[in-house]
């Protein structure tokens, strides 16, 4: 009986020693565009204008040195000839405190029925956000996407990111100068 009251209260004031976690989720939304080559193999053959908005979520971070993991998601075409979906895990790994390479990978889908996989990584400027959940990201991509299916090209991307709220930028200022 002792023993129990004892662990009790050794657990009571571990919970009121305990820091609280600072973690806070980061995420960012933004448009890719860049070059694609799409070919049936890697590579850079059939070269074309290809564009995507991608969108992703980072947990386990407390500042711009810490390593962040979450899921990510993309969708766009490569040469407007199809709709691609790429949904996996991203990786943060802080390089320099406000550029980190940040590797993403996991399945990839072509026209909604053609499936794959894709990975890639990004350098750029991606803060992080004390006071809010947003982070402003802007860099370069590179994106390869391969698929399953025989006769379906893959795509190899070099992208520019922007970031989404620099794009919604001009709109805000018509909606108050017209205010």
């Amino acid at each position: 009986m002792k023993a129990r009251h004892a662990a009790l209260g050794a657990f009571a004031l571990a919970l009121g020693v305990a820091p609280p976690a600072l973690a806070k989720p980061q995420w960012n939304a933004g448009l890719e565009s860049g070059v694609c080559g799409a070919s049936g193999r890697l590579g850079f053959e059939g070269l074309g204008f290809c564009n995507a908005v991608h969108g992703d979520v980072l947990f386990l971070r407390e500042s711009g040195k810490n390593v962040g993991l979450g899921p990510s998601l993309r969708v766009g075409t490569a040469r407007f000839d199809d709709l691609r979906l790429d949904a996996g895990v991203s990786l943060l790994l802080p390089v320099f405190q406000s550029f980190p390479l940040v590797l993403e990978a996991g399945p990839h889908l072509r026209n909604f029925h053609e499936p794959g996989v894709f990975a890639s990584a990004f350098f750029g400027l991606r803060s992080f956000n004390h006071y809010g959940h947003y982070d402003m990201t802007a860099g370069i991509s590179v994106i390869a996407e391969r698929s399953f299916v025989t006769g379906t090209p893959s795509a190899l991307w070099v992208t520019a990111r922007i970031d989404g709220s620099w794009i919604a930028l001009p709109f805000v200022f018509a909606y108050n100068a017209l205010r």
